[in-house]
């Protein structure tokens, strides 16, 4: 392999890392953005159902 191709293949690499890593960064940002969005509906259901609703479990066959 000369030279050349050794730096090209270098930066091919370098190239798909940093691509990679955009990647998962957007799709971490996206989770954590799901995430707080099913905390915050949690939150308005349990302030909109009244208390003793899901305290006890009726289990008759």
């Amino acid at each position: 392999m000369d030279g050349l191709s050794q730096v090209s293949a270098n930066v091919s690499t370098n190239a798909q890392a940093l691509v990679l890593k955009k990647a998962m960064q957007a799709q971490s940002q996206a989770a954590m953005t799901l995430l707080q969005g099913a905390e915050q509906s949690a939150q308005q259901i349990q302030a909109s159902n009244p208390a003793h609703l899901g305290q006890n479990l009726d289990v008759r066959a």
